[in-house]
């Protein structure tokens, strides 16, 4: 039974209402109100809305950019605030800051959120949250605890409530955030180390919506042991951002309220203890997100992407087309090379991922609003999406297969030599670094698809995997994946459900990547591989190679020896706070602003990258073991020939003649012709070069002389 003290602390209390699994009050401040304010052990202090303090009057001054929950930030200002009271409570008066709510307001479907109460606020009181009776108080005295109710000790040195844990028996420490709407969420330190993300039955959710944005993850159920119970069938999320509150955190994760509202709770703050007892009536589920009851295997086709015909690279101005596909849709709307994307059908394009995402969440039929600069004059047309077109080429057999990875499908297109009948040798072909697509029938001059073609017509098997959230598949976007050095992605192969006549013995895969995309001969490395072949390539650590490219660009622009010194100097800096430090992308830019013109390259997430520039990217080279070949193209302004020879140099130590290098001249980083590495530099964007076909030469004649390929 409740003690004496404590059931007169809940008759001083005033009723809440749960709203998405929030504890909503009813503030005043001064005598303006009521307000609907959250209380949320997981913000540091007080927040309210630019309506608010428009009502109260209050003087604002800019507090910089503030992160939280989403991926992204918000502007916000900051005031103080005086005469806040809910029901017979006053606080102090206290800094505040303002921040638009609005849009979690509307992805969340709340009437009114007019603002936060935070720690600041409650750490004097023993806050009492009567579940059963919907009624909230805050008592200054030590409060008489009911029978049988358990005790949690928890620390708030970092302004947090922290409580010891255990998720599936992974003990850590965890967030007791009653402003959490779910019922778990993993933070990616914790989730990664301990291998929760293999185990999730749902891929990229939207999940909800914080300060910074959207929240997407990846869902699972997991057994969660906290305050004396063990409960299962957790409803357990793993917010897939690597910015924001959730994706820079040291905690293991956050027990929100969607699980909290099990329990009647006493927040002891002076005593730093947590009190916690069933309430009188068992929840069924609390869960806020809804999986199926045994994890699914994905079935079933894969459905065509929309099409939107043309492509986008990052330009100082913003996001710019760089082809557009001749009769295609964006060409029938009147859009050109060159033209500035700036929104699409209200979404804001900052980066190409963004436009690429905006296309793959539509489909075909979808009219798109396109804004967008052209000139320097601001303009806007109608996109009508299309329907993706196949792959078709004499002699060649094109199937639009699929294979799982990590419980979500993926396109996978095979390639294989008309009316081939015994198993013939296959390729595996791995893109660059970027989330672009490998399934593009309308761009007549795209290196791989060329390249598939070749390889067909002389008798060898391709397959191209579509990146996670690319074209038709599924999974997370791909501008929030990080660095997956998983040899099952190299096997996709023997894995396609299509019955085509390809070499399923591993020991006649041999993989072609170009550039740098994941790292090719860590993955052969991992067994199941005949032979490599790279192109365009990185032969040394990723910040080393960004250092030496840097210089080439400033020098093709025409930048002078001081200052390009200047320039490499600022480089080093800002990818030591990005890349190594992990600092975010704002933050970083807070302290040199000029490291916006570095930071925003990058067609990855800030995750990926950090692993990409830890790696020895030389030292797989070195215990390969497998025949090489090296192709490098002359004018290529991304990578250099140094590179290229250093990989076959180290390959052939101990191995003399596995490796080799062939160069071919006047061939550009993107594997078109271009006569110059200045030209290549100069044309980039601007226009849709030649494939060159000796890439296609100089692969077909490796595979024959080295893999055993005949000669037609």
């Amino acid at each position: 039974m409740l003690g004496l003290a404590l059931a007169a602390a809940l008759s001083n209390g005033v009723p809440f209402t749960l709203q998405d699994h929030r504890i909503f009050v009813r503030a005043y401040i001064g005598k303006a109100g009521p307000f609907a304010m959250i209380v949320d052990t997981g913000s540091g202090g007080l927040c309210i809305t630019p309506e608010v303090a428009r009502r109260l009057g209050l003087h604002l001054k800019p507090a910089g950019s503030l992160t939280g929950a989403g991926a992204g930030s918000q502007t916000a200002m900051k005031t103080t605030i005086g005469g806040l009271r809910v029901g017979n409570v006053a606080f102090a008066s206290a800094p505040a800051f303002v921040i638009d709510f609005s849009r979690i307001r509307r992805g969340i479907g709340l009437t009114r959120f007019d603002g936060v109460i935070g720690v600041d606020q409650l750490r004097r009181y023993r806050v009492v949250v009567d579940m059963d009776e919907r009624r909230i108080s805050f008592a200054d005295a030590i409060v008489a605890m009911p029978d049988g109710a358990t005790q949690t000790p928890f620390s708030s040195a970092d302004g947090f409530l922290d409580v010891p844990a255990s998720v599936d028996g992974v003990r850590g420490t965890f967030i007791v955030d009653t402003g959490d709407r779910s019922q778990l969420t993993l933070f990616r330190g914790f989730s990664e180390t301990n291998d929760f993300p293999h185990f999730a039955t749902v891929r990229n959710a939207l999940t909800g919506y914080g300060v910074g944005g959207p929240v997407y993850a990846d869902l699972l159920r997991t057994t969660l042991q906290a305050f004396g119970t063990t409960s299962a069938d957790i409803t357990t999320r793993i917010p897939l951002a690597y910015t924001g509150g959730f994706g820079s955190t040291k905690q293991a994760g956050s027990i929100g309220n969607g699980y909290l509202e099990r329990f009647n709770v006493v927040y002891d703050f002076p005593q730093q203890r947590m009190v916690t007892w069933p309430m009188r009536s068992a929840v069924a589920d609390t869960s806020t997100f809804r999986l199926p009851p045994v994890p699914q295997s994905p079935r079933g086709p894969l459905a065509r992407h929309a099409l939107f015909g043309a492509a986008a690279v990052q330009k100082p101005g913003g996001v710019a087309l760089s082809v557009v596909t001749p009769n295609g849709p964006a060409y029938a709307a009147g859009l050109r090379p060159g033209d500035i994307v700036r929104s699409m059908s209200g979404r804001s394009i900052p980066a190409p991922v963004d436009f690429y995402r905006v296309v793959h969440d539509s489909a075909a039929g979808t009219t798109l609003d396109v804004v967008y600069v052209r000139d320097g004059s601001p303009q806007h047309t109608n996109v009508v999406l299309g329907t993706a077109n196949n792959e078709a080429f004499d002699g060649v057999t094109t199937t639009y297969d699929r294979i799982v990875v990590d419980n979500s499908l993926r396109r996978a297109i095979l390639t294989v030599p008309s009316g081939a009948r015994t198993p013939v040798p296959a390729v595996l072909i791995l893109g660059g670094i970027g989330c672009f697509s490998v399934d593009v029938a309308t761009n007549a001059q795209d290196a791989y698809l060329h390249l598939s073609r070749d390889l067909a017509r002389a008798g060898v098997a391709t397959v191209r995997i579509e990146k996670s959230g690319v074209g038709d598949s599924q999974g997370p976007p791909c501008s929030q994946c990080r660095l997956r050095l998983r040899s099952a992605r190299l096997r996709g192969g023997a894995g396609l459900d299509a019955q085509q006549p390809v070499d399923r013995p591993q020991a006649h895969l041999l993989v072609w990547a170009q550039h740098r995309e994941r790292h090719p001969p860590r993955l052969a490395r991992d067994g199941g591989v005949a032979g490599l072949i790279v192109a365009e390539a990185v032969g040394r650590d990723w910040p080393e190679y960004e250092i030496r490219n840097l210089r080439r660009d400033l020098e093709l622009d025409g930048s002078s020896p001081a200052e390009i010194d200047a320039a490499l100097i600022e480089k080093a800096s800002c990818m030591q706070m990005y890349m190594v430090q992990g600092q975010p992308e704002r933050a970083v830019e807070a302290t040199m602003p000029s490291c916006k013109t570095h930071d925003s390259v990058y067609p990855v997430s800030q995750g990926y990258i950090s692993e990409v520039a830890q790696l020895n990217v030389i030292e797989p080279w070195m215990k390969l073991g497998l025949p090489v070949l090296a192709i490098y193209g002359t004018s290529d302004f991304e990578t250099e020939i140094a590179d290229h020879q250093r990989i076959v140099d180290v390959v052939n130590t101990g191995r003399t003649g596995s490796a080799t290098l062939v160069t071919i001249d006047g061939m550009s980083h993107f594997l078109g012709k271009a006569a110059t590495t200045a030209v290549a530099y100069a044309d980039y964007g601007k226009r849709v070069e030649e494939y060159d076909s000796r890439l296609s030469d100089a692969v077909v004649g490796w595979l024959r002389e080295r893999a055993g390929l005949a000669t037609p």
